[in-house]
């Protein structure tokens, strides 16, 4: 840990630190890794001066590094830090230039008066820095967490994991005071883990779920205070139910009765949109989204209670934009991070996936476009889209072949950052009919589900290892199948309820938009579900 000076000057103390040539810099295991960090970030022009000159104080302040203080000024001081003065510490930061050399640009920097370095020769009683803190970054279940999720099962442990940083986010630092909690949505204290202290940065626990009163509407809600800055993060979980060694262990908070209804129509005045592909809700299940290729837009219906589609409100509209008109006009699917602040739109016209950033929440009039992938050298014809729980692989659906239909799977270095994503693999799908518009995974990741329009049916497949396709252990021929033909048209997506034991089907018919509702008896076994008329 180290302190930020409230003014860009540092005392040196003649009695104390000798005064010598510009010749050493006192051995290489002293100097702090964050200062050579810092020199690199600044030669790159990722922080401002302001912070490289403070981590340079803290060199000279410590007697890290020894220089030779000019006797005088020079009377026209620079404005700025001159270029060679940058080459030179970023040479230094990759250790390409000896001590002497960057600490020489040091001695320049100060005999312009850039950096200003006051002396006092005799001290007679030890001067107090002021202290400021700015600012401080703090991280909870972020990337570095590979156990971290947003869901845990009855009886398992549900893990958190808090990081703190610097301002600049450069490293870790500890002293920051927390406290940690989990409460209900409306409120209610469930857990509370009282007053933490980072070791290192870093503070992991854990907590074991103790029953099923935890199964909606958990938030795990992290305040850090440093130096009178505070700053309080909050984070979403499910909780879902374990049911045996030979089931799901997908369980969990699902619609009420009020889901089980006949088929609801979703253009009922012909005016919203009469060619949908895309169906999704958001976590709580009380706003459905629709999307499709004739109006360009997404459609988002609030509802009164969690899956409770029998009574739709008039739908919100967002109208899809992107970097050019040219880019879109088939919108064919739509997906949501955990958050509600990032969703995802699939458009067959250019093979292109586009994301976009949310402001509140699930308020998709909220959205601005903030990125675009292409997937046009994997899959020519995309129609449904979907990503694992961690948002570091994407799933995309297409008819792309003759008579054959593909899964190609992409992985993403940043979580939920298409532009970050790579093509990885590719499940194809051996039935000659077959024709993909939908793709969907249960909250294990252990069965993938894939809407085929060419046999209007829904396809079941056990994954081995969770959102792996290569260990699906059934196989085309023998992989289990629900026909929806009693649905108006063509089926185009699905959903399920968190329990699932709900599933929704959209489809597109020449005189009916409509999603049709099936209950199964056994939770994301599709054999068991029967359809509700």
């Amino acid at each position: 840990m180290y302190n930020l000076l409230s003014v860009l000057s540092v005392l040196i103390i003649i009695s104390t630190v000798p005064i010598v040539s510009a010749e050493v810099i006192r051995g290489e295991s002293t100097v702090p890794d964050w200062v050579k960090n810092t020199a690199g970030w600044w030669a790159s022009e990722q922080i401002p001066d302001s912070a490289f000159l403070q981590g340079i104080q803290y060199l000279i302040k410590e007697g890290i590094m020894i220089v030779e203080i000019p006797t005088e000024i020079d009377s026209e001081a620079a404005e700025e830090v001159p270029g060679w003065v940058k080459n030179t510490a970023g040479w230094w930061a990759e250790d390409k230039i000896h001590d002497t050399t960057f600490v020489s640009g040091i001695e320049y920097l100060i005999g312009k008066g850039i950096i200003v370095v006051e002396q006092e020769v005799e001290v007679e009683e030890s001067v107090e820095e002021v202290v400021e803190i700015n600012d401080f970054y703090m991280e909870v279940n972020g990337g570095s967490c590979s156990y971290c999720v947003n869901w845990a099962y009855v009886g398992d442990e549900y893990y958190l994991q808090i990081e703190t940083f610097d301002e600049q986010h450069g490293k870790y630092i500890d002293g920051v005071e927390i406290s940690a909690k989990i409460i209900s949505s409306g409120g209610e204290l469930r857990h509370d883990f009282g007053e933490v202290t980072t070791d290192d940065g870093v503070y992991k626990i854990s907590i074991i779920i103790p029953s099923m009163d935890w199964y909606a509407g958990n938030i795990l809600s992290v305040t850090g205070e440093y130096f009178g800055v505070e700053k309080t993060i909050e984070k979403e979980f499910e909780v879902f139910k374990n049911k045996g060694l030979n089931t799901s262990k997908s369980y969990g908070a699902g619609a009420g009765g009020c889901a089980l209804v006949s088929a609801v129509d979703v253009n009922p005045t012909g005016a919203d949109e009469n060619q949908p592909h895309g169906l999704t809700f958001s976590s709580s299940g009380e706003t459905m989204f629709v999307v499709g290729s004739q109006r360009d837009k997404v459609l988002g219906y609030e509802l009164d209670a969690a899956y409770c589609i029998a009574t739709l409100s008039t739908p919100i509209k967002y109208a899809i934009t992107g970097p050019t008109a040219a880019q879109l006009g088939n919108p064919t699917d739509i997906a949501f991070d955990r958050s509600g602040t990032k969703m995802f739109i699939v458009d067959k016209k250019l093979d292109n996936v586009f994301q976009f950033d949310l402001d509140a929440p699930w308020i998709i009039t909220s959205a601005t476009y903030s990125g675009i992938f292409s997937v046009t050298n994997q899959e020519t014809t995309p129609t449904g889209i979907v990503f694992d729980r961690s948002g570091t692989k994407m799933f995309i659906t297409g008819t792309e072949g003759t008579n054959k239909g593909e899964v190609n799977v992409y992985e993403l270095t940043e979580p939920y950052i298409i532009t970050s994503a790579s093509h990885i693999a590719v499940y194809t799908m051996s039935i000659t009919s077959a024709a993909p518009a939908g793709i969907v995974f249960d909250s294990s990741g252990t069965k993938m589900f894939i809407v085929d329009s060419g046999t209007d049916s829904i396809r079941e497949y056990v994954l081995d290892v969770p959102y792996l396709t290569s260990s699906n252990s059934t196989g085309d021929g023998n992989t289990p199948s629900l026909s929806v033909t009693a649905v108006t048209g063509s089926p185009r997506d699905i959903w399920f309820d968190a329990s699932g034991t709900k599933l929704f089907v959209l489809s597109r018919g020449a005189s009916a938009q409509e999603i049709t509702v099936y209950e199964l008896t056994v939770p994301f076994l599709i054999s068991s579900a029967t359809i509700v008329s």
